[in-house]
């Protein structure tokens, strides 16, 4: 009895610390799926705020290896999704869907609202991204339809904000302005920096450019108030970039739009450094610095190709997948091989007609902006034109309103030289009019009746009177102050 009584004991302790055991590998276990959670959330969150996504790369691949240790499947299917997201900002868009096809699959075997709602948001951004904004909209409504279903109302209401926000930017693009309208209400509930951006660029096209800036302000208060990501703020450097160049103050500009590329750069958005390129180019166009503006408008154009390019590759990518999809639905019917080639070939006559068509679009568009600058320039020759005239009669007919016409038509030259040459008289200024008007010392001395000699003569007196040393020409100088 005393024997069975010690093996019994013994049993219960070998079964006792055993239990033990595994309690502690359960709450190992427990403790590092809590925290695989928290960094897939928290430090998602933090570099995401941040614009660290090559960081959210290279930290969500090392979460995934220790979920997929932990066999923690929300945890792989979560890590996918986040670098999928990361990847939408460097263009990488087929790599992204990739990744995001790895989560679907597990996600065909698992209902979770939150996850389901993410993937088919990050399917849309992809999308839209691509220009396949019709697309887009669908996946954003399938992920609206699983957001509706999240219980944590916080949650709840942030992913539906960000749908709305994408869902407003694909309706504009299709010019389907009721829609815009629609999302814009509903996001002006939390609004973010881009929000008011894109209604100061709306009002820019209309040249209400009080009514911009008032946005743009709005877009720059909400930086003081909430959380924004590190993208929302070049966001807003770039809007007061181009507020800049409209008011005409192109080193203000310029100071802002570098500040923004600063960012997008080091984080590699590329999207936001193309349109950065192109305000930066017009910004040197204005201040006439021919060799920057050619310099960054080919900057412009290489960027924009480059991703003209990617975009178009993994676009046909995408048809064939979706029409991969649609494939498998129609597997049973008996004309399923000729479907495919007709489909395909559909597909890929529609996908180059929208891409030609695009390109034409835009050769268009510069065509236009061509034949309108070089009126804007033929027009101005001509009124500057008519003005040397205007002013050449007036010297003619011994008029002596020439001087206060010709102070009205160049303020900025008749400023500079009476605030830096007092002591110079009404006769000096009128002889620096008519060599800045490009007359010849014979046409002076026609017009003032007098003989060349004289009109050397006042030169030179004039010359010494502006302390001009030697090597300068005199004539050259008068005509570029």
């Amino acid at each position: 009895m005393n024997s069975t009584l010690f093996i019994g004991m013994i049993y219960f302790r070998k079964v006792f610390f055993l239990g033990i055991i595994f309690s502690f590998l359960e709450y190992k276990s427990q403790s590092k799926i809590h925290e695989i959670d928290s960094l897939q959330t928290e430090a998602f969150g933090r570099l995401l705020r941040n614009g660290d996504f090559k960081k959210i790369i290279l930290q969500e691949r090392k979460y995934l290896e220790v979920a997929r240790k932990q066999n923690y499947k929300k945890g792989k299917i979560r890590g996918n999704i986040n670098i999928a997201y990361a990847l939408t900002v460097f263009k990488k868009n087929k790599t992204s869907l990739d990744f995001l096809e790895i989560a679907k699959k597990e996600l065909d075997k698992d209902q979770d609202n939150n996850l389901l709602e993410y993937l088919y948001f990050v399917y849309g951004v992809n999308y839209n991204s691509l220009h396949m904004h019709s697309q887009a909209i669908r996946s954003f409504d399938v992920a609206f339809e699983y957001a509706q279903r999240i219980e944590d109302k916080k949650t709840r209401e942030k992913r539906l904000y960000n749908i709305y926000d994408w869902k407003r930017n694909s309706f504009q693009v299709l010019g389907m302005m009721d829609s815009v309208y629609s999302n814009e209400k509903k996001c002006m509930q939390s609004p973010m920096p881009m929000l008011f951006i894109t209604i100061a660029n709306r009002h820019f096209q209309k040249q209400n450019i009080d009514s911009a800036e008032f946005f743009i302000n709005k877009a720059n208060d909400l930086l003081l108030v909430k959380e924004i990501p590190i993208e929302g703020k070049a966001n807003v450097l770039r809007a007061f970039g181009k507020l800049n160049i409209k008011k005409k103050h192109y080193d203000k500009a310029l100071s802002y739009l570098f500040n923004s590329l600063k960012i997008t750069s080091k984080a590699n958005l590329r999207k936001r450094n193309l349109e950065s390129y192109e305000l930066i180019s017009e910004a040197y166009k204005g201040l006439n610095d021919k060799e920057k503006e050619q310099e960054f408008v080919l900057k412009y154009s290489q960027l924009r190709d480059s991703l003209r390019t990617e975009e178009e590759t993994v676009t046909n990518i995408v048809i064939e997948k979706i029409l991969d999809e649609e494939l498998k639905k129609e597997k049973g019917n008996k004309y399923y091989f000729y479907y495919i080639i007709i489909s395909i070939l559909i597909m890929s006559i529609v996908a180059i007609y929208l891409i030609r068509d695009e390109l034409k679009k835009r050769e268009k568009l510069k065509d236009f902006l061509i034949d309108q600058k070089v009126q804007e320039s033929q027009e101005l020759r001509k009124k500057l034109s008519n003005v040397h005239d205007e002013l050449i009669q007036l010297v003619k007919n011994a008029d002596p309103s020439f001087m206060n016409r010709f102070r009205e038509l160049y303020p900025e030259f008749c400023n500079n030289l009476t605030s830096k040459y007092n002591h110079l008289t009404l006769n000096d200024l009128r002889l620096c009019a008519f060599i800045k008007l490009n007359f010849s010392n014979k046409q002076i001395a026609d017009y003032d009746h007098i003989s060349l000699r004289t009109v050397e003569s006042k030169k030179y007196r004039l010359r010494k009177k502006l302390e001009l040393p030697k090597e300068i020409d005199f004539n050259k100088w008068i005509l570029e102050h």
